[in-house]
């Protein structure tokens, strides 16, 4: 990966131009920076320790992992920002497409409806009737009553005339449009026009037009003006929360913007040129900085619009600039999340905690130096016979340093794990914003569906046809009728209509005759046909109706309503059912509302929990939702909860969205067992058992020395337990290296190792004393015994080294099974702690025994000093 040096640190080309629109680096840089500059101080003094070098390393490797630490959290918070435009410009275009697809199959079924071609036909022979207009007008308001997304409806004459209009005082009495007139060239299905039109007063909109064919052979184009500006702006409004000072702008195929959330930044007409990967991220408009996401439809039933792009910009300033997500500190823990870090992000902590566990080591391989010169002690940690000497104002001076050191070291340290924990905090706070924002999409996806479904019955219902069909019992015409409808409108399984008691009359699908003279059963058909108001619609629970699937017992949501008498009388002549293609068209949606992540999956449910879609081949609709969602039964309509939640051994985020309807389908209903929710679900990872890491305790923390002798300590954890040996029985604390098998050896032996020219047994101290091993990161320590013998010891991890008073060490009341034939002394901490203190001398006779008993008698033939 490229870098460029910005701040004195460096950085990916494609986050440097936009570090100083990112105040959180600084919050972080400024400490690190002034640290390692306090740490260059030290070095320079460390020269009189003898501890220079392996502060010099330390120091360069602390300065080279800010740089990878710095770089990770620009490019996380690029990242997270970037994400968040993209994804609502996507979802932007493709909802306006999947509206606009309906719009298409609206403008062929009302072309084709018999009141609009005897119009046609009386105009062409010259006879028509003001009472006909009005009656024609009025029809067509009862049809948009059902459809609220349209504002204007005309019919023209193949010459431009107006025949008749929704608002005829809108709409001009000539209209000479060849844009509109195209929808008259064969084989065109429909044509999408945008932008001034003599039907709305010269005012611009999105209009669908198509041919009306009568029987005498005229021509007429039925227009639709679709309420683009009133459809977007709510989807705007909705798409910007959150996201602060951002403009959502729907633009042309030539760039120039249509319609924007915020035209005093972005105003009508002006030209954007695309953002994304390809062009970059940062664009810049009338002076302002921006970073901005471009997204072309991804397409609907092969459907993908005008040719429009959806482009969401949020000034720099304000990109960067949210405060870190609040919710996920309370989240995920004691949850594996590294699936979610690339490898350079899941490196960092890793090298973070090499780099702190070799300063470590630096700081007590020099402390025991120090003190070994200060407070010369024989290795059974008695004073030698030089002990009454005055230390070294040297020896002195190196403690004292190399103190500040561990305290610089453990700054550094502080900050790198606030970083760190922020940059863990910023993806998961992103996980569960993209579960919440992606269960919010998919259910606005269903609920924009299923408002389309519901008016389309009622809609059909209107059908001059289907009411003189049924009314004089022409099962033939009906069906004729019904397939010309499914035809246009592919999302359903079958059309249906029914007469007064009930009985199936025809059928659009003819492979589906079988139902025909069924006699339909369920409340809804009941209901259907006690409705007398031709607004008005019912629907089935979803549950098998013998409608849908091969064998008729898959579950299916059926809309139905009352068809009028065609002369109007006020009992209907029976009814029309609708069977929506669930399976498929569902799935379809929750596909497209899934995050990208591998292994995300999405679910519609019924607020009482019985799956009702899957993007997942593991569930199947009428099944019980396979988690258990405390929200899921009082979650009010419109609102959305995240978590998170265990499924198969894996903890999962999810995001659970409860349906509020869409305009005037289902808004304000009571809570009900059948409303729909939709459930995102993203993988974290699975339940950790507690690290070493996360149980590691404070370093021990002794009491002040009280006594005149005294004696210096060297303290380690092994098993989560403080223990020690006398400083003067430790050389040395090892970088970590290879370790040589030693074949036959005992369990607690790990193998061989060198040092200073021998090979030397190592001791986990761990499966010695407790049965459990230290493991792979533990620290190696050069002991010996009073004989001179050599070992090596892997503990837990490093302690301080530090004096005590003699008279503080008190034998051990309790004696565990491996103490019973060694000096146990113990030696409490300023708090709780206690420390065991060990002698050399046992261990080596533990592990000896140890070996005795496993025949592997060559360990105590190693040379001692």
């Amino acid at each position: 990966m490229t870098k460029v040096w910005r701040k004195g640190l460096p950085f990916s080309t494609e986050v440097a131009p936009l570090l100083a629109a990112m105040p959180l680096l600084d919050e972080y840089r400024e400490p690190l920076m002034r640290l390692q500059g306090a740490w260059d101080s030290l070095a320079l003094l460390g020269q009189m320790s003898g501890a220079a070098t392996d502060m010099a390393d330390t120091r360069s490797a602390f300065e080279a992992l800010t740089g990878r630490l710095l770089d990770s959290l620009a490019r996380r918070q690029f990242g997270n920002a970037v994400q968040q435009l993209q994804g609502r410009a996507q979802v932007a275009i493709d909802i306006l497409v999947r509206n606009l697809f309906e719009r298409t199959a609206d403008v062929g079924f009302l072309a084709a409806d018999g009141p609009l071609r005897d119009l046609l036909e009386a105009d062409a022979q010259g006879t028509v009737e003001e009472a006909e207009r009005d009656a024609l007008r009025r029809r067509l308001a009862d049809y948009v009553a059902k459809y609220s997304v349209y504002d204007q409806v005309v019919l023209l004459a193949a010459d431009g005339r107006r025949l008749v209009a929704l608002d005829p005082a809108r709409c001009a009495d000539q209209v000479h449009d060849d844009r509109l007139l195209r929808a008259l060239e064969p084989g065109q299905a429909f044509v999408e026009v945008h932008g001034p039109s003599a039907l709305l007063g010269g005012a611009s909109g999105l209009i669908y037009a198509a041919a009306v064919k009568a029987d005498c052979g005229a021509q007429a184009v039925l227009c639709l003006s679709f309420k683009l500006e009133d459809e977007m702006l709510g989807l705007f409004r909705a798409l910007c929360a959150g996201v602060p000072r951002s403009v959502l702008v729907l633009k042309d195929a030539q760039g120039r913007v249509l319609l924007t959330s915020d035209p005093w930044q972005i105003p009508l007409g002006a030209p954007l040129v695309a953002a994304g990967k390809e062009q970059g991220f940062r664009m810049d408009f009338a002076g302002r900085d921006y970073l901005a996401c471009s997204a072309a439809a991804s397409g609907y039933e092969g459907y993908f619009g005008p040719g429009w792009s959806a482009q969401m910009l949020q000034p720099l300033q304000h990109a960067f600039a949210d405060a870190p997500p609040e919710q996920s500190d309370a989240r995920a823990r004691g949850v594996d999340t590294r699936e979610l870090f690339d490898e350079e992000l899941r490196s960092i902590p890793l090298e973070a905690r090499r780099i702190q566990r070799e300063l470590s080591r630096s700081l007590w391989n020099g402390k025991l130096k120090s003190r070994a010169h200060a407070h010369p002690q024989s290795p059974s940690g008695g004073a030698s016979a030089s002990s009454e000497q005055r230390p070294s104002g040297n020896a002195d001076f190196a403690v004292t340093l190399l103190n500040e050191v561990e305290r610089t070291g453990d700054q550094l340290r502080q900050v790198f794990e606030r970083a760190i924990t922020q940059l863990e905090d910023s993806a998961l706070g992103a996980v569960f914003d993209t579960v919440g924002f992606q269960s919010e999409l998919a259910i606005s996806i269903v609920n924009r569906n299923l408002y389309e479904r519901a008016n389309d019955c009622r809609w059909w219902a209107l059908d001059a046809r289907l009411q003189q069909a049924l009314a004089q019992g022409d099962a033939e015409r009906a069906a004729e009728v019904l397939s010309s409808i499914h035809a246009l409108y592919t999302v359903y399984s079958l059309l249906l209509v029914f007469d007064a008691q009930g009985r199936v009359v025809a059928v659009s699908d003819p492979s589906q005759d079988r139902h025909l003279g069924r006699q339909l059963q369920g409340d809804w058909v009941r209901g259907a046909l006690a409705l007398r108001d031709a607004s008005q619609y019912v629907v089935s629970a979803h549950e098998a109706c013998g409608l849908y699937g091969e064998d008729g017992q898959s579950p299916c949501l059926v809309y139905a309503s009352a068809v009028p008498h065609p002369d109007g009388g006020t009992t209907p002549v029976g009814g029309i059912a609708i069977v929506f293609d669930g399976q498929p068209q569902f799935r379809a949606m929750l596909r497209a509302a899934l995050p990208s992540q591998p292994g995300s999956a999405a679910l519609l449910v019924t607020r009482s929990g019985e799956i009702v879609a899957s993007s997942d081949e593991r569930w199947s609709p009428g099944q019980a939702l396979p988690i258990a969602l405390k929200d899921l039964a009082t979650l009010p309509s419109d609102q959305y909860v995240t978590g998170e939640v265990e499924l198969q051994g894996r903890v999962q985020a999810y995001g659970l969205a409860m349906s509020g309807g869409y305009r005037e389908y289902r808004r304000h209903t009571p809570p009900h067992p059948q409303d729909l929710a939709a459930v995102v679900l993203l993988p974290l990872g699975p339940r950790q058992e507690d690290s070493a890491d996360a149980l590691a305790l404070a370093a021990f923390a002794p009491l002040a020395p009280t006594g005149k002798q005294q004696i210096d300590l060297a303290s380690f954890m092994v098993d989560h337990q403080w223990l020690g040996l006398p400083a003067a029985q430790v050389l040395a604390a090892l970088e970590r290296q290879r370790i040589t098998a030693w074949p036959q050896a005992p369990a607690a032996v790990r193998g061989m190792l060198g040092f200073e020219g021998r090979m030397l047994p190592v001791l986990d101290l761990g499966q010695l004393l407790f049965h459990r091993p230290c493991g792979e990161e533990a620290a190696l320590l050069v002991c010996r015994t009073s004989a001179g013998q050599r070992l090596v010891l892997a503990v837990q991890q490093l302690g301080q080294v530090f004096q005590a008073s003699a008279d503080q060490l008190q034998p051990s009341p309790t004696r565990p099974g491996w103490a019973a034939q060694a000096q146990v002394r113990l030696l409490k901490g300023q708090g709780a702690e206690m420390l065991t203190l060990l002698e050399g001398d046992d261990l080596w006779r533990l592990v000896s025994g140890v070996a005795a008993q496993q025949q592997a008698d060559d360990l105590p033939l190693l040379a001692a000093d």
